[in-house]
């Protein structure tokens, strides 16, 4: 049986640790929609261990395209997908 997220932000998570190897201990309560995109790939940096400063854009994109997609863009898989933020 697989993962059957709640939320889009458990969807983001899920799909963080799946196709980029992101696997932290980021919550679904920590990403906050006022926190805003640039701050919450921050987040997901650091909890990785990774500085955001010196993380170069091949490394930030892919997880702002995602995240993105599932909880900020209006016709992003976050809204198709007819789960609650």
């Amino acid at each position: 049986m697989g993962f059957k997220p709640r939320s889009r932000r458990e969807a983001l998570i899920y799909e963080l640790c799946v196709r980029l190897g992101y696997c932290n201990e980021l919550t679904a309560q920590e990403l906050a929609d006022e926190l805003g995109s640039q701050k919450i790939v921050e987040m997901v940096l650091v909890s990785e261990g990774l500085d955001p400063v010196r993380t170069d854009r091949k490394l930030r994109e892919p997880v702002a395209c995602m995240l993105d997609d599932w909880l900020f863009d209006p016709r992003g898989r976050g809204v198709r997908s007819g789960l609650p933020r």
